[in-house]
């Protein structure tokens, strides 16, 4: 079964009201959705907990850099261009929080401190191998002037 349901849509340039026709599951999937924006109940949703554990700029690169093994933190820094050293480290804090990646610290001067990916890490390999296959497939989109668009 189809649905058509309205879209308000919140600009002076677009009609004001569109319809949109989706299947079944889709319309299911999309109340649930809405429910819980009304709710605010997004802590439960899977999507959300996968973006919290290794979503945002730079946990994916630095995961990526990480899978051929340890790295100290200025490897890492070297490796991440346009990273700063605050945000690397805290993204290399909450990673490990999560047990994605693991930290060992050596008492020696001066201080020395590695990165690896722990086994529970590994297991979003596929995923972040899954988004470099899409990300190949989807380059980013050319402005009508020849610019790349900046997100």
């Amino acid at each position: 079964m189809l649905y058509r349901y309205l879209y308000q849509v919140d600009t002076t340039k677009w009609p004001r009201h569109f319809y949109h026709t989706i299947n079944e599951n889709e319309w299911l999937m999309r109340i649930s959705i809405s429910e819980n924006l009304k709710n605010n109940s997004y802590a439960d949703c899977p999507v959300t907990r996968s973006l919290q554990v290794f979503g945002g700029k730079w946990k994916p690169i630095i995961l990526w850099e990480m899978e051929n093994g340890t790295l100290r933190f200025g490897e890492l820094k070297r490796k991440i261009t346009g990273i700063t050293q605050k945000m690397l480290t805290q993204q290399l804090r909450e990673l490990e929080d999560e047990g994605i990646i693991w930290r060992k610290v050596y008492a020696e001067v001066p201080p020395r401190v590695e990165y690896g990916i722990t086994d529970y890490g590994r297991t979003l390999r596929p995923i972040l191998d899954e988004m470099a296959k899409w990300g190949v497939n989807h380059p980013p989109k050319q402005k009508a002037d020849g610019m790349k668009k900046v997100a």
